[in-house]
């Protein structure tokens, strides 16, 4: 409306304007001024536009970062994103052969490679195409943004193949990348397991707990296992010294470790302390009673007497009572001592509640047979240790199977999971009881008058 009513202002307005430009008159209307005026202002913004065309075509064509080239650039990204959707729909569809295809297509067009490797790397697996999967990684790790990713990725290979020393190189050099990724960090404390380095590993142990905090009692166990481990090593060096240090340690974090408190008297007694091995036995049974510390406990004097022995092995009886092991323990020292009744009384209560375990009712047999029970009655202790649950035995907590104790699962690799502890279920066809029965009943069970070893019987 405003330009409306000036419009029809300069119109009715009478008068001329008179110009002087080079030596001349122009005269002209205030309505022929103004179209002139907006005809000049429109070639000037007309001119200038060209102007910048030309120059930002001029840079185009040096390299340089304009417009134009934002424009081209976006261009080809659009084209290139659309390469890769159906390059994932073909890897989606199993039609990898395309997929790879449709990705090599894309890489015209993107500014970065690096998500058409990305995408490529499960096309050449399915394929089983390991050198480009490798070249992929070393693609990626000399990119900046995808450098972990590429070193990854080259340390499962290189893993996958065996080689576990340049695998522990490159996860060093991860670790230094991302020091606070706990993936990384456990990938790492597993290699390093591998290698047995076990300084190293209790590194990265700690700094894996700094990450992510576990259950105090579960750390515990671990450190003093990896504890456990060096001082192995520095015993099979002959540097007994060091290894007795770092065993006490490691009974200090964790006293229910069997294997170091037996290394550890081991250490004492090379060391002339009687006491301190029996002390640290001691302190063991009392997180844990088992019998290799009752047997280590034995060897401490092996030429005592049997009333010396049980006398001394008091010491343990008294720790726990109400456990098992400890009853077990008791009724095996009566039997050496050939005192039956006693050694009855020490088990009675298990068979009672139903705590009974084949050691137990093999024990049982044995009391039968010193107190001069019939065959029958023998025997039939016998059949029930046969059925009867197993005893005690180290079970790996993630994958239940049984082994000798060692600081990772054989089975699933699986570190610091051996629990001394039942089975969670029977097992009745896995039974290994018929091992001691000639213990028992003699390698002819028809004999009608069998001897019992009570050699075989002792606490070694």
């Amino acid at each position: 409306m405003a330009l409306a009513v000036g419009f029809n202002l300069l119109k009715d307005t009478d008068g001329t304007l008179t110009i002087d430009f080079l030596s001349r008159e122009y005269q002209l209307t205030f309505l022929s001024f103004f179209a002139l005026t907006l005809a000049l202002l429109f070639t000037i913004l007309l001119i200038n536009i060209v102007v910048k065309f030309l120059w930002s075509l001029i840079g185009f064509l040096k390299g340089d970062d304009t417009a134009l080239k934002r424009f081209f650039e976006r261009r080809s990204e659009r084209k290139g994103q659309s390469f890769l959707i159906s390059a994932y729909t073909a890897s989606f569809e199993g039609d990898h052969e395309r997929a790879l295809l449709e990705l090599k297509r894309s890489k015209k067009y993107l500014k970065s490679n690096s998500l058409p490797n990305i995408l490529s790397l499960s096309s050449y697996e399915a394929r089983g195409n390991l050198s480009k999967q490798e070249e992929i990684f070393q693609e990626l790790v000399r990119d900046k943004t995808t450098r972990s990713m590429g070193l990854f990725g080259l340390i499962k290979m290189k893993l996958s193949e065996g080689n576990t020393s340049l695998a522990l190189k490159l996860t060093d050099r991860l670790i230094k990348l991302k020091p606070q990724n706990l993936s990384f960090n456990q990938t790492f404390f597993n290699l390093q397991l591998t290698e047995e380095d076990w300084d190293g590993a209790l590194t990265t142990y700690k700094k894996i707990n700094k990450i992510k905090k576990v259950d105090k009692e579960a750390y515990s166990k671990g450190e003093s296992i990896l504890l456990f481990q060096k001082a192995k090593e520095l015993r099979s060096a002959g540097k007994t010294l060091d290894a007795l240090k770092v065993s006490r340690q490691a009974l200090k974090r964790f006293a229910g470790l069997v294997p170091n408190s037996i290394l550890l008297s081991e250490l004492e007694l090379l060391e002339g302390q009687k006491k301190k091995a029996e002390a640290v036995l001691l302190s063991s049974w009392k997180a844990i009673p088992h019998p290799d510390i009752a047997k280590k406990f034995a060897e401490i004097e092996s030429d005592e007497s049997v009333e010396a022995r049980i006398e001394r092995f008091k010491k343990i009886l008294n720790v726990k009572k109400t456990d098992t092991e400890t009853k077990i323990l008791n009724a095996e020292l009566n039997i050496l001592s050939e005192n039956f009744p006693e050694a009855r009384r020490a088990i009675s209560d298990l068979i009672e509640t139903d705590k009974a375990n084949a050691k137990v009712y093999t024990l049982m047999a044995a009391i039968e047979k010193g107190v001069g029970s019939s065959d029958a009655v023998v025997k039939g202790w016998l059949a029930k240790a046969v059925t009867a649950k197993r005893s005690k035995r180290w079970i790996c907590s993630n994958c239940e199977s049984q082994s000798e104790w060692e600081p990772i699962c054989k089975k699933c690799g699986e570190f610091s999971s051996l629990e001394w502890r039942e089975e969670r279920y029977e097992n009745l066809e896995s039974n290994d009881q018929s091992e001691i029965l000639p213990l028992i009943i003699g390698e002819n069970a028809s004999m009608p008058d069998i001897q019992v070893d009570k050699a075989e019987l002792d606490v070694k």
